[in-house]
């Protein structure tokens, strides 16, 4: 029943045009800115220039024949039993008329006469007075206060008292009237004559005195029918009349009411007296809150009229003779026009203007202007905040014909009736003594201007106009739409004394048809004309209205108005083809060129002139609204700009044609009325009635025929006229391309064919939109048809709640779910009262096929019993229900609402319907299996058939996931129901979740989709659920890790499983890589132990027996150990980098550098381990390299010595640190060869002991403590023996190294007996050689009897151990 995201951006786009459209109508110059007002900032005056009046004659290319502007409908005459009647009268007759129930009256002394104008029948009377009739009016009663029969009140006034009568009707709309015997209630006048009786729309009533009072009737309900509470309250008696004695009112002026008109849009009330004041009054909603906001006396007027124009004679402006009010839709900032008995229009507000100009500019300064008020022109103060200052303000004077420098018509004179509807103002004068003349001044015509023009018409009549009213239309829809208000003419009825003259006012669409019935076809020159001179888009608008006439349907008019709508309408271009159009001087019908003598400046213009200052800034011609802005507007959808006459094509806007603009427009008018309407009231009422439901309908099926007629194509093609006069109708798109010949011809036909490509796309929408409206109204008549407030009440909450806050617009563009549930809850009712469905079914079926489709049907039943299953308490019976709900759905899919019924399995916790049926809705939409050949196949740029199909079989498999997260959160909220944040995985493994998940990831795999698999991994790597993840042994987990790990490369988390899926399935070497590779990666997010441990891991990989032994893996496996060993010491060179960042802040960056990759072993050595001292980390390096350079080494081992012994302590303590070092450099390098340079060793550390004063022989103990080989320490002593160094003398013990080799031989001659008996004689003899080398050196010295004496019973020991 939701419609699918592509047609909703298709909503979208013909939603947005139509608000643009709609945006546009509404923002066009109303009353203020044509008179000039809101421009000036002050009162104006129109009416002298010759341009301000025009006949219809300016839309024709000739004279020939005449254009009507007003056409009689019917004349009927006074009833002829009515007529006897006069021959009775004795002092007073008065007529008028009923216009809300097409009835005339006339009262003959105390009797009344009824009948229906139109066609002089149905009389009614009463004679059932003594008194004479005065006034009479009739009024439609407040709601609830009276019986339902009585639909109006009719008030009959006389000297004395007011009496009230009910009216009663047939069944059949308002024939057989009937007037009730006796009065529902009857009111004292207070000897106060009433001249005129008005009421309003809620059915409050006013009476006006000939004392000048104004007076409410108030009532209310009672109990029985006649005994009704009335009042009669004075609203225009103040408390300080009240205390004024009776016999001082003789003495003032009274001035009494002559008529009185209601706006019924504002709660405002004007009273026009018999000496041609005016006041307005704020009804408010009861007589308690109403107020007088203002009066300005016939002299006021008049001064104030000459103040702004002192041209003519000031006698015009006096004598007000009628007064009608301007409704919110005629005007938002005039509110009431008063007519002079020479047909000056004078145009009123209830707002000052100083409150207008802010609203127009908040930043103004009000008091820059002048203010007409009660007073004159006098500057009124500025506003109170929160106040809005209410009153009577003069704003302009429009001048009647007649007044222009070269008028061509007479002036009106002894004007004494006026009404005013829709921009027109007839006007009743007074020709002859027995006949009056009809004057219709309309605006209608000419809405191309931007200032105000009106046509005029004369029509005689049959003799004196006693009343005139507009007549009501009884089947009129409730809501007001500017299409209906286009299309259907209004009607006047006129009150003669020879009968009823009832005419009517054509309008635009007539004006066309005249045309077209005179030209007999659209393909003559003053159809053309017609559309130049009119407003592009409003001529077509006008004529889709013959178009898609029911009256005109089938015959010459309809498909004349549509050829001309056609030929006429224009072609869609870039905003740069239509200005290079524009500049080939053309020249509208319209536009008139002045000479040099003309006006040629603003400020040249007089300040009472309101129709040239307009146009002041556009030269001196009267020129119609800016083509670029009202006629062919640019595409609301691209970025609107102003346009500038020089255009970079490339960047060139889209102007639509006037044909695509009048669609857009024609349905922007006709849905205006409910497009920001409420769909239902508070009480779940709808706020569109059947009759309004049925109108709309009718419309849009019209509109929606017409369409059908001639496709979008048709509308858009490329060989109609342009409006451009230079341009061959025949040829219009050639012509265009030439007028385009700056440009390369195939750069100027891309162009062109751009431009009718968007439009075609643009009107398609409007196309699929209309077809959309029609289905959603049917639907919404449907439901009309029914109990609608009980199909509301039916929904639950939240889809009241969306139903109370949607609008026709939000149902009409986005809220397809609202007409899905309200389907729903139609048919539930039928259910629910156990009655058949085929019938409303089939209906819907019928009037609303897409929004109620066979899957909908499905849908529903599937809905129906899934709820069904929720209830059911036994397992076997709830899974046949689940399984029968299941196969219905699969027989349905793909198309239907897959997420609402995903979540009602998952609520029911069918997790595996879930799967099955999108694996069907997904192989269905893609039965070629394209999508998975796309996914398998690497997923090309190119392939854009197989990325659809791939994105919508992933669309269907994110319900899994949906399906999954909730599970997921459940066990959550479940596990720690406080805090959710701070729920873990960990916290809910010993629950059913555990064994949920591998049950759903098992009856996911038996899907054979591989995309649903990936759909499932993807879920299980975003919830950190790597366990269950490892546990699946599909090839596709390896394949969907390793794209992933391929795209993204950084993310060290999707690589590390992608090595553990491969390890754990035996497929070691791909491990091997693997770890090789994370070990290499470059990313802080892995630290050097875990780069040594994948190392590690990768080599125990590939020492794997799976493995084999082949040449590739032996070398690959060499490599890693390689690169473990260089690990390793890069790990040394770390732990030494980070005692050192302690003091040393480079030190501290080098930590961070040594992480984040892994780098050879001559990187390590030149960036890190030389620059810091690093001696340990260089002995390592030259170790690791297998580096044989002997200085180097003796370097590095002396300044690892030097480094302890210089560190701070006793000699003891250096010593204990320098032999804990050397021990455990001896460990780790004794069997490294060259990087154990034993010799200096021992040189070294005899020094070091020598220079500290260590005990004697320290050297030999810690090293043959050390294990080292004794040979090899004899061979060594003995070398530095034979070599009498002085270095020992300038140490300052020249016997040291005696004494430690007398140490050595002493400790080998103690320990003889470990010595290997092989080696044993070789050794010995090595000792004695020591030993004699030593004698040696003492027997040249002297003072050394002690050392020779040592040395002589240590060579007796060796020569015992010899035997």
């Amino acid at each position: 029943m939701t419609a699918p995201q592509a047609q909703l951006d298709f909503f979208a786009t013909a939603g947005k045009m139509l608000e643009w459209h709609d945006n546009l109508d509404r923002n066009k110059p109303g009353l203020l800115e044509l008179t000039g007002v809101s421009q000036h900032g002050r009162a104006t005056t129109s009416g002298l220039n010759d341009y301000d009046y025009q006949s219809l004659s300016f839309l024709k290319s000739d004279e020939t024949h005449n254009l009507q502007q007003l056409r009689t409908v019917t004349k009927s005459g006074i009833p002829k039993e009515i007529l006897e009647h006069f021959k009775h009268i004795k002092c007073h007759c008065t007529m008028g008329l009923f216009p809300e129930i097409g009835r005339a009256w006339l009262t003959i002394d105390s009797e009344i006469y009824i009948w229906t104008f139109n066609q002089s029948r149905d009389v009614a009377y009463y004679d059932g007075l003594s008194h004479l009739i005065v006034s009479v009016g009739l009024i439609k009663p407040r709601a609830g206060v009276f019986v339902e029969d009585v639909k109006y009140l009719l008030l009959l006034t006389t000297p004395i008292e007011v009496i009230v009568l009910g009216v009663m009707f047939g069944e059949s709309g308002f024939n057989e009237m009937q007037l009730m015997n006796r009065p529902i209630f009857v009111i004292g006048t207070d000897n106060v004559s009433i001249s005129v009786i008005k009421g309003t729309d809620d059915g409050r009533i006013f009476l006006g005195g000939r004392d000048g009072c104004l007076y409410e009737i108030f009532y209310q309900a009672e109990s029985s029918w006649f005994g009704k509470r009335s009042k009669k309250i004075n609203l225009s008696q103040s408390l300080v009349s009240l205390m004024v004695p009776n016999f001082l009112k003789v003495f003032s002026e009274v001035d009494g009411i002559e008529r009185i008109e209601v706006d019924n849009s504002r709660k405002l009330l004007y009273v026009l007296s018999e000496r041609g004041s005016i006041e307005a009054w704020d009804i408010s909603t009861d007589y308690t809150g109403a107020r007088r906001l203002g009066r300005i006396t016939q002299s006021d007027i008049t001064s104030q009229a000459v103040k702004l124009i002192t041209t003519v004679d000031p006698t015009i402006f006096k004598c007000v003779k009628a007064i009608c009010p301007l409704t919110a839709d005629d005007s938002s900032k005039l509110h009431l026009v008063a007519v002079t008995q020479c047909g000056v229009r004078l145009y009123f507000s209830t707002t000052s203007l100083a409150v207008q100009q802010q609203q127009f500019d908040p930043t103004a300064n009000c008091s820059q202007f002048d203010n007409q008020g009660f007073g004159g022109q006098a500057q009124l103060p500025p506003p109170v905040a929160g106040e809005t200052p209410r009153g009577l303000y003069l704003l302009h004077v429009r001048l009647p014909p007649g007044y222009t420098p070269n008028a061509t018509t007479n002036k009106p004179k002894q004007v004494h009736a006026a009404h005013y509807t829709e921009g027109n103002m007839l006007m009743i004068t007074t020709q002859q003594q027995e006949q009056d003349l009809l004057w219709s001044v309309n605006s209608a015509p000419s809405v191309n201007f931007t200032y105000l023009v009106e046509s005029t018409a004369l029509e005689s009549l049959d003799g004196v106009v006693w009343g005139m009213a507009e007549v009501k239309e009884p089947s009129a829809p409730f809501l007001k739409s500017p299409l209906n208000s286009a299309r259907h003419s209004r009607k006047v009825a006129l009150l003669t004394n020879q009968g009823t003259h009832i005419i009517e006012l054509l309008k635009m669409p007539d004006v066309l048809m005249q045309i077209l019935q005179y030209c007999n076809g659209p393909h003559h020159e003053e159809v053309k004309m017609f559309f130049q001179s009119q407003n592009q888009r409003e001529a077509c608008v006008t004529a889709l209205l013959l178009a898609t006439s029911d009256s005109y349907r089938g015959g010459n008019v309809a498909l004349w108005a549509t050829q001309a709508f056609m030929l006429y309408g224009g072609e869609p271009c870039f905003q740069h083809q239509k200005f290079l159009n524009a500049n080939n001087n053309r020249t509208l019908a319209n536009q008139t060129q002045l000479g040099s003598s003309a006006v040629t400046g603003r400020e040249r213009l007089p300040i009472f002139m309101s129709t040239p200052m307009p146009n002041a800034n556009q030269g001196n011609t009267p020129m119609s609204y800016n083509a670029p802005q009202f006629n062919q507007p640019i595409s609301p959808i691209s970025n609107l700009q102003q346009p500038s006459p020089v255009v970079n094509n490339e960047n060139s806007q889209i102007v639509y044609s006037a044909k695509h603009d009048g669609l857009y427009l024609y349905v922007s008018r006709m849905l205006r009325s409910i497009w920001q309407l409420p769909c239902v009231d508070k009480n779940f009422c709808s706020r569109v009635g059947p009759k309004d439901c049925s109108v709309l309908l009718a419309d849009l099926r019209a509109l929606r025929r017409f369409l059908e007629d001639h496709s979008v194509h048709d509308i858009s093609s490329s060989t109609r006229v342009s409006f451009d006069t230079h341009l061959d109708r025949t040829s219009g798109y050639n012509t265009l391309i030439m007028a385009n010949s700056h440009l390369p011809i195939s750069e100027q036909r891309n162009y062109a064919e751009q431009a009718q490509v968007e439009e075609k796309r643009s009107l398609s929408a409007l196309n699929l939109f209309v077809k959309h409206a029609c289905e959603v109204l049917s639907l919404w008549s449907i439901l009309n048809a029914h109990n609608f407030q009980n199909i509301c009440l039916q929904l639950n909450t939240d889809q009241q709640n969306m139903l109370k806050c949607c609008t026709f617009r939000d149902l009409l563009l986005t809220r397809s779910e609202v007409t899905a549930f309200l389907i729903i809850s139609l048919i539930n009712l039928y259910l629910k009262d156990k009655a058949g469905v085929a019938e409303v079914s089939n209906n819907l079926r019928e009037q609303c096929p897409n929004l109620y489709r066979h899957e909908d049907a499905v849908t529903y039943k599937a809905t129906e019993l899934l709820m069904n299953a929720k209830n059911c308490t036994s397992a076997t019976e709830k899974e046949q229900k689940l399984r029968t709900t299941l196969q219905m759905c699969k027989e349905a899919a793909p198309t239907l609402p897959l997420r609402s019924i995903c979540q009602q399995f998952t609520s029911t916790e069918f997790y595996e319907g879930v799967i099955e049926l999108t694996a069907v809705c997904a192989a269905k939409s893609d039965p070629e299996e394209v999508g998975i050949h796309f996914y398998k196949n690497g997923e090309p740029s190119e392939d854009r058939e197989g990325y659809t199909c791939f994105v919508t079989r992933m669309n269907y498999y994110k319900e899994v996931q949906n399906m999954l997260d909730h599970i997921y959160q459940t066990a959550r909220n479940k596990a720690n129901p406080q805090d959710e944040s701070q729920a873990s995985p960990l916290q809910f493994k010993n629950m059913n979740f555990t064994k949920i998940i591998p049950k759903i990831v098992a009856q996911t795999l038996r899907v054979k989709d591989p995309l649903i698999h990936v759909t499932l991994y993807e879920w299980l790597l975003a919830h950190d659920m790597l366990s269950e993840l490892l546990d699946v042994e599909e090839p596709t987990l390896g394949e969907f890790l390793r794209r992933n790990a391929t795209r993204n490369g950084d993310n060290v988390g999707v690589i590390d499983l992608l090595w553990k899926y491969y390890e754990k399935n035996n497929h070691h070497p791909q491990a091997a890589k693997i770890l090789d590779n994370l070990a290499m990666t470059r990313s802080e997010n892995i630290t050097l132990e875990q780069r040594i441990e994948y190392l590690v891991r990768a080599v125990m990989c590939m020492r794997n027996g799976n493995v084999g032994s082949s040449i590739t893996s032996g070398i690959f496996l060499k490599e890693l150990e390689d690169k473990l060993d260089i690990a390793k010491v890069q790990r040394t060179v770390l732990y030494a980098m980070k005692e050192l960042a302690r003091t040393n802040h480079e030190a501290a960056n080098a930590v961070k550098e040594l992480h984040y990759a892994m780098y050879d072993i001559t990187q390590l050595y030149t960036h890190f381990a030389e620059p810091f001292n690093l001696w340990e980390c260089q002995l390592s390096i030259l170790n690791c390299s297998h580096h044989n350079d002997p200085l180097l080494i003796e370097s590095v081992w002396g300044n690892i010595i030097n480094s302890i012994v210089e560190e701070p302590g006793t000699a003891v303590e250096r010593s204990n640190r320098l032999f804990t070092k050397i021990e455990l450099l001896v460990r780790e390098y004794n069997e490294s060869g060259a990087c154990f340079p034993f010799a200096f060793l021992i040189r070294e550390l005899e020094i070091k002991a020598c220079q500290l004063r260590l005990p004697e022989g320290i050297v030999p103990e810690k090293l043959i403590a050390m294990s080292l080989d004794v040979e090899l320490l004899l061979e060594y002593y003995s070398r530095m023996i034979s070599m009498n160094e002085r270095v020992w003398a300038n140490e300052g013990n020249e016997w040291h190294l005696i004494q430690s080799a007398i140490r050595v031989v002493t400790l080998l001659a103690d320990n003889a007996q470990t010595v290997c008996y092989r080696s044993k004689r070789r050794i010995i003899g090595k000792a004695q050689d020591i030993v004699a080398g030593c004698l040696n050196i003492c027997y040249q010295k002297p003072d050394t009897n002690r050392l020779q004496n040592s040395l002589k019973e240590l060579q007796s020991r060796m020569q015992r151990l010899l035997v």
